[in-house]
């Protein structure tokens, strides 16, 4: 089975960074952040990352216009006002996206998924990048802070426990468990993705600071 990893730089050390990459035998970085620079994490901009992961061995790619967070196409939006990532996922430019990576780990490069959330059910790289790549059979692979990985069956159970906590009682008497189980997954990804969504109300008010 072909694997993929995600990673989020959260506060880290630049060589601590580094570190978890190379425990997990990473050899390429993929930045899915829809902009690559921080004020409070500068060793994480684009370049500087870039120039640190090459000098230390590994590749860095930049696609965050293909798989980033923020949209400029207003169709990708809900009537509230958050991206759509179901939308997202349907798209040319992500799929394209999708299909390069795919290409990568074929050609036997080992490829995390970088973006700034520590936390992978926090973070679209997990909740709309790796889960389309879970859907087509990937063994997802989320590096925690502390250098742990946590699959993506556990993440679809934490989902579970965030949005229907009280799931075995309803379920204890009906016999399609199991469709039940997949359309809870389904709508726990599509409540998560409200929760975390890129919303064009962040936009306006960055704008206007």
């Amino acid at each position: 089975m072909n694997k993929i990893y995600t990673i989020g730089h959260s506060s880290h050390k630049i060589e601590y960074f580094l570190y978890l990459l190379k425990a997990h035998s990473i050899n390429c970085l993929v930045d899915v952040r829809s902009m690559p620079f921080s004020r409070y994490t500068p060793q994480f901009n684009m370049n500087e990352l870039k120039k640190f992961l090459n000098n230390n061995g590994l590749y860095y790619l930049f696609m965050g216009k293909e798989l980033g967070a923020r949209r400029e196409d207003k169709s990708l939006y809900t009537k509230e006002g958050y991206l759509d990532f179901e939308k997202v996922s349907n798209t040319s430019l992500f799929n394209f996206g999708i299909e390069r990576i795919k290409s990568g780990i074929e050609k036997g490069f080992s490829i995390a998924l970088m973006c700034t959330e520590k936390d992978p059910i926090n973070c679209h790289r997990n909740i709309l990048v790796a889960r389309n790549f879970y859907k087509q059979n990937y063994q997802v692979e989320n590096i925690l802070q502390n250098g742990e990985i946590q699959n993506q069956r556990v993440v679809e159970k934490r989902l579970l426990d965030t949005y229907f906590p009280n799931r075995m009682q309803q379920t204890l008497f009906d016999s399609r468990d199991n469709s039940n189980s997949l359309e809870l997954i389904e709508q726990a990804y599509r409540l998560r993705n409200k929760d975390i969504g890129y919303s064009i109300s962040e936009e306006k008010e960055s704008l206007a600071e």
